[in-house]
């Protein structure tokens, strides 16, 4: 191929909206995302629901002078520490309207499991920065409760905020795992001594109903008929062949017997067991 001939490809569409975000135009052909918070809206002030960075540069990324910013673009609010920001425009034609975020310096952030839960659950207007706070939050909770929140949350969670979840939930049922304090280690190791005890006895119930029961009931069927052809037998010498094998078979239904009632025993001791170590966990004191 001759590279003289070589020209340059363009795509045929945009790759801005590659991901299949929604978005506007606007008068400086940025494209603005609308109200999930996107990360590449530059915080305008023309969707609202967009966050809006402290004031440094102009249009094109230059950095100006407050004054300068100011008196160009207008509508900056300061702050008490001195920052900058964009106003909001406000208005019915914003597609984030009355879902306006507020400057970094004055989120109203999420701080306890029931602000999260709100956040995530119950707000229909949460904008992204506040709810990965919450996802945040529950977590590192540690609890039950955060994780139940993370998982009604998955749902319902944004394309955009659907890997952020999944990881908050992951952390969420790991930390859930972890105790906290001396109180918490006690109660843990209750629980697994309980699980043992649990599995103990659902192996010793799944021997008797998997083979000690079916095997004494063969034994028993087995020693049934043999007495059956020991009663059926026309002289001694039959009688005496019969009889030897009744008296093996009632041996073996014996051992059978014992087997199963030794089984029955471990069953009845680790349901014993179980039962103290549940009282255990219920009982205020650990």
């Amino acid at each position: 191929m001759n590279m003289l001939d070589w020209t340059p490809w363009m795509p045929s569409y945009d790759p801005r909206l590659g991901d299949g975000a929604t978005v506007v135009e606007d008068t400086h052909g940025r494209l603005i995302e609308t109200a999930d918070c996107g990360v590449r809206c530059p915080g305008c002030g023309i969707c609202c629901a967009g966050y809006r960075d402290v004031v440094v540069a102009d249009y094109e990324g230059v950095e100006e002078f407050e004054g300068n910013l100011k008196l160009g673009r207008g509508g900056l609010i300061r702050l008490e520490n001195g920052a900058w920001y964009r106003s909001a425009t406000c208005g019915e034609a914003c597609p984030g309207y009355e879902q306006c975020c507020q400057p970094f310096d004055l989120r109203q952030r999420p701080e306890t499991v029931a602000d999260a839960r709100r956040v995530l659950l119950e707000d229909e207007a949460s904008p992204r920065w506040q709810m990965q706070e919450a996802l945040l939050i529950l977590a590192h909770e540690g609890t039950a409760e955060a994780v139940d929140g993370l998982e009604a949350f998955m749902p319902r969670a944004h394309t955009r905020l659907a890997g952020f979840a999944e990881c908050a939930l992951d952390e969420g049922r790991y930390f859930a795992t972890v105790p906290r304090n001396a109180e918490e280690e006690r109660t843990m190791l209750k629980r697994e001594v309980l699980q043992a005890w649990e599995e103990r006895a659902i192996e010793a119930q799944g021997q008797i109903w998997d083979f000690l029961e079916p095997k004494l009931a063969r034994a028993q069927y087995e020693l049934e008929i043999a007495q059956r052809l020991l009663a059926k037998a026309p002289d001694e010498a039959p009688r005496q062949t019969w009889q030897t094998q009744v008296d093996v078979l009632e041996m073996l239904v014996g051992v059978s017997e014992g087997d199963l009632a030794r089984q029955q025993d471990e069953v009845a001791l680790c349901e014993t067991m179980i039962a103290e170590i549940e009282a255990d966990l219920a009982s205020p004191v650990q």
